[in-house]
């Protein structure tokens, strides 16, 4: 992809990033940077260059409310993108995207009447009772079973090796509606409870990894992104080792790549990247 047009998708996401702000911050909502998006602002104080997504976190009430409030809070420019706003939705975590914009990843291109606008990843924190237990094992293999189920159920993946393909006929007759009723019931098993660690059971990095305690993401500091400045993790250089190791080494360009996509629109211009 021309720097020239990942620049001008860098800048759409930030201008989603500064509306979902303005929400938090009118509604005293808790945020962060994570991900490459929070690595992207230490090393580079901005995007990873070739990166292409914009990733942040809330605790879940913080993010329930958000869910709830952008049916009168959202600027109309925006959309929520969630099951219950999308049919053929597939992810435990929601998308805010910009409308009359688009970027259309090759897995989701011949799905014609979902949203495909350029977008900001908002993954729920939720509350893990014990570091590393049989429970949390149990509970990560599960929702990561559910998603796995979602995503070929609603066309996005085919069940192509033992595991998915004996997950997906186990649950064959469970409707999407139930699918995410209990995928959301599992990952919030101890939130009604009081607990030291919080879990982001919707990343692609192992539950492990991202089981930290609470002490480490809030209350959150403020990091340089973009020539701004957003609400990082307190210690997200823990957060940052925990993740990606030594996170201020530059990897191997082989491993230096965004989502592909085949299609992208900005405002008029339309962009074929096959």
């Amino acid at each position: 992809m021309e720097d020239s047009i990942l620049k001008r998708i860098h800048k759409i996401q930030v201008e989603i990033l500064d509306e979902i702000v303005r929400i938090c911050e009118k509604y005293s909502l808790e945020y962060c940077l994570i991900g490459g998006t929070l690595l992207g602002a230490i090393r580079h104080k901005g995007f990873i260059p070739w990166d292409d997504d914009l990733d942040i976190t809330m605790p879940r009430d913080s993010y329930e409310k958000f869910i709830r409030l952008c049916n009168s809070e959202l600027n109309s420019k925006y959309l929520l993108d969630i099951y219950e706003t999308n049919p053929d939705y597939w992810l435990p975590f929601a998308k805010v995207r910009k409308k009359n914009t688009a970027y259309v990843e090759k897995s989701r291109a011949h799905k014609k009447n979902i949203p495909h606008g350029i977008w900001v990843d908002i993954f729920p924190l939720d509350n893990v009772k014990h570091q590393n237990s049989i429970l949390q094992f149990i509970q990560a293999k599960l929702v990561k079973g559910i998603k796995a189920y979602i995503t070929i159920k609603q066309g996005y993946a085919a069940a192509d090796d033992l595991k998915k393909l004996l997950f997906f006929n186990l649950l064959r007759f469970l409707s999407i509606k139930h699918a995410f009723a209990i995928q959301k019931k599992l990952m919030t098993l101890w939130n009604n409870q009081k607990t030291d660690y919080f879990v982001n059971l919707g990343s692609q990095y192992d539950y492990r990894k991202q089981t930290m305690p609470k002490s480490k993401y809030f209350p959150a500091v403020k990091v340089e992104f973009e020539g701004k400045y957003y609400n990082a993790p307190r210690e997200w250089d823990f957060i940052l080792r925990r993740i990606f190791g030594d996170y201020m080494q530059l990897p191997p360009e082989e491993e230096r790549v965004n989502h592909k996509p085949v299609r992208i629109e900005l405002g008029d211009e339309v962009i074929d990247c096959r």
